[in-house]
């Protein structure tokens, strides 16, 4: 089963990145709870960056350091923000199907 990772939150070096407002780091189960269905999915990018496939990440998104070049999936961080989490499935299955 892929691995994918949703790149909410980051280390910038100083703080933390996030596509949410404060706090930086916002409950995600939710999401984890839906793409489990379908995929083997992590929310913690900075725990989980050496043991996952395939990134997923907002656009626009704070930049990041991709340390192990792992292949991103881009979805527009409006999504995340509505919960449209069928949305987001389907450009993460348009990328998968090689129509990125």
């Amino acid at each position: 089963m892929k691995k994918i990772c949703f790149v909410l939150t980051v280390s910038t070096g100083i703080n933390y990145g996030s596509i949410f407002a404060a706090p930086a780091i916002k409950n995600n189960e939710s999401l984890k709870d839906y793409f489990s269905k379908y995929y083997d999915v992590s929310i913690d990018y900075i725990r989980d960056r050496d043991t996952v496939d395939y990134l997923v990440v907002p656009k626009p998104f704070t930049p990041f350091e991709n340390e192990n070049n792992l292949p991103i999936i881009e979805v527009p961080a409006v999504l995340f923000m509505k919960k449209d989490y069928e949305e987001i499935k389907s450009y993460i299955d348009d990328y998968f199907a090689g129509d990125q």
